[in-house]
């Protein structure tokens, strides 16, 4: 029986930092360009990396950009998944700030968000797995 509560799959750790990269450029483009598409683009690959993996536009371009260097630097996925969904988490809240006009909400969530994007793409530290870490155990 798995321990993991979310997976018990693996993942290549370069292609998780490149769709950290990813989501930084599209967290700098709505600052840059802002548009309500920049948000429903990162809701959707949020919600696909959080619950449909395999289907996540910026996972499967990370993927094919990853194999050309070599073999992958495997991980478990449990973390990644659980950072894509508070990704997701803040994806909405950032979302729904836009719609409401709150201006100073989504670029609140979008900082926080671009800041962890950049930390795992430019230094492989994940924060959302950080959290996973404290809540398995916290759960027991």
């Amino acid at each position: 029986m798995p321990t993991c509560p979310i997976s018990i799959e693996r993942v290549d750790e370069r292609a998780a930092r490149l769709v950290g990269f990813l989501v930084l450029l599209i967290v700098i483009f709505q600052f840059a360009f802002p548009s309500i598409y920049w948000l429903i683009l990162l809701l959707v690959d949020f919600s696909a990396r959080a619950f449909y993996r395999p289907a996540s536009p910026f996972a499967r371009l990370s993927r094919c950009i990853a194999e050309r260097f070599g073999p992958p630097s495997i991980v478990d996925a449990a973390p990644k998944i659980f950072a894509a969904r508070i990704g997701l988490g803040l994806t909405i809240a950032a979302l729904l700030c836009w719609l409401i006009g709150w201006e100073t909400g989504w670029q609140l969530l979008l900082v926080i968000m671009g800041i962890c994007a950049f930390f795992e793409a430019f230094f492989g530290y994940c924060v959302g797995c950080k959290f996973y870490a404290l809540w398995v155990r916290l759960k027991g």
